[in-house]
């Protein structure tokens, strides 16, 4: 099989979609297919880029929704092939938050969606029109793709789960700097993130860093955090979960589908709330606690795992 993978341009952040098509690729070699990695800045630039690359294709693998699942899309319906958008977050919400700033989460948005500007009502038209028209919906959780099937009215048989890569436990659960209870969080400081609610618990921030360096950093680190208003399924504690680091989290999120223990979800709006669940991990009896239920986890999905499940995928659409 001949497989296209689309994707933005290359980015250090952990478990990007820079990194999903490289080790996918890989993969996807391994087993004998042929493989092209396209990657692209803008739509505008992969609407121009992509299609001589789709007629090449049996397959298009696109690692987002509006960037290169829309050109994706596009391409695909023209040449005839099929394409496969993996949703891995949400880009109209996203660009909503971070526009207003406002303090919405995912589920909250599709209730009852607020006033959106001319850009977002592009990518909202858009959005629902590259759903109608992919061959399938790869989601990362469930509870994302049940926001979406009941919204965008996606039809049976045409949406399904492909677990985030989980990586396998690393090394001793206590190893850290001695009595440094810091509490980490890693990843682009944009509104959505909730910056003002980090900085108030003087939560460590690190921003622009490489995947190698991050992981350095939560191997030494007490915790992990996300308090953004909605936190699909950060890929940022999963790995802090490999090295069996307890977490909070956000309670606007898939992520105990696949971590339902070893940490603590909270309602990342609450000040109060967050406040106390820091205070508890403090606690090194519960702190304890959280570190045996991280170990007593042995979930793991590796890129191979990933790989095949597509494959499977392609062989029923």
């Amino acid at each position: 099989m001949k497989i296209l993978i689309t994707t933005g341009l290359g980015r250090s952040d952990i478990g990007g979609p820079f990194q999903y098509a490289h080790n996918l690729e890989r993969e996807f070699k391994i087993l004998g297919h042929k493989v092209r990695v396209a990657k692209y800045g803008s739509v505008e630039s992969s609407i121009v880029g992509v299609w001589p690359k789709v007629i090449w294709a049996d397959r298009i693998l696109a690692l987002d929704t509006f960037s290169v699942g829309l050109p994706s899309v596009l391409a695909a319906k023209i040449f005839g092939k099929k394409v496969t958008i993996r949703v891995g977050g949400d880009f109209l919400w996203s660009a909503y938050v971070n526009r207003t700033g406002e303090a919405i989460t995912l589920p909250a948005f599709y209730r009852n969606m607020p006033k959106l500007n001319m850009k977002e009502k592009f990518i909202f038209f858009f959005t629902k029109f590259t759903t109608k028209r992919a061959d399938f919906l790869a989601f990362n959780t469930e509870w994302q793709r049940s926001i979406w099937q009941s919204f965008y009215k996606i039809k049976e048989g045409r949406s399904g789960v492909v677990r985030n890569f989980i990586p396998e436990k690393r090394g001793d659960p206590q190893v850290r700097l001695a009595g440094n209870k810091n509490f980490i969080w890693a990843g682009r400081l944009i509104p959505e993130k909730n910056p003002r609610m980090l900085k108030k618990f003087d939560i460590d921030i690190v921003t622009g860093e490489s995947h190698e360096k991050v992981l350095e950093k939560l191997k030494n680190s007490y915790a992990a955090v996300s308090l953004a208003f909605t936190d699909i399924c950060p890929n940022f504690i999963i790995e802090a979960a490999s090295f069996n680091k307890p977490f909070i989290m956000t309670r606007e999120t898939g992520l105990n589908e696949i971590l339902p223990k070893g940490g603590i979800f909270v309602d990342s709006l609450d000040e109060s709330a967050v406040r106390g669940a820091i205070e508890a991990l403090l606690d090194d009896n519960t702190y304890n606690k959280h570190v045996e239920d991280l170990k007593s986890n042995t979930a793991m999905h590796s890129w191979s795992d990933l790989a095949k499940e597509f494959l499977d995928i392609w062989k029923k659409t």
